[in-house]
């Protein structure tokens, strides 16, 4: 059976919408709580800045808002990776990882 390629564009659209969705719901209350002082506040601020971002970049012809925000994004996951590092397997490690992988995603591939 060959591959739908006429759906890759709507899949991701459909990736950039989840990953801004969950950036929101993961890091908005800490948004909202407008707590200037703490690290937390800017850490989620750039999370969902950048998310918003990598969704806008999908508007643009040109690949280097995409790739950018992508890359950003990646730095902030491995970041987060290496703080909640455990040596063994949690579901908030496979989060990270999933979004890191979509991040890593959006990085090499261009806007079509």
């Amino acid at each position: 059976m060959k591959p739908v390629k006429a759906l890759l564009p709507v899949s991701r659209w459909i990736l950039r919408i989840t990953i801004l969705a969950c950036l929101l719901m993961l890091h908005g209350k800490t948004i909202l709580a407008l707590q200037y002082e703490t690290q937390p506040f800017y850490i989620s601020l750039a999370f969902v800045l950048f998310g918003v971002l990598l969704f806008a970049g999908g508007f643009t012809s040109k690949p280097s808002l995409t790739v950018v925000s992508a890359l950003l994004l990646s730095l902030l996951f491995i970041y987060y990776i290496y703080l909640g590092f455990v040596p063994q397997v949690t579901l908030p490690q496979l989060y990270n990882l999933m979004f890191l992988s979509v991040s890593v995603y959006f990085m090499s591939s261009v806007n079509k």
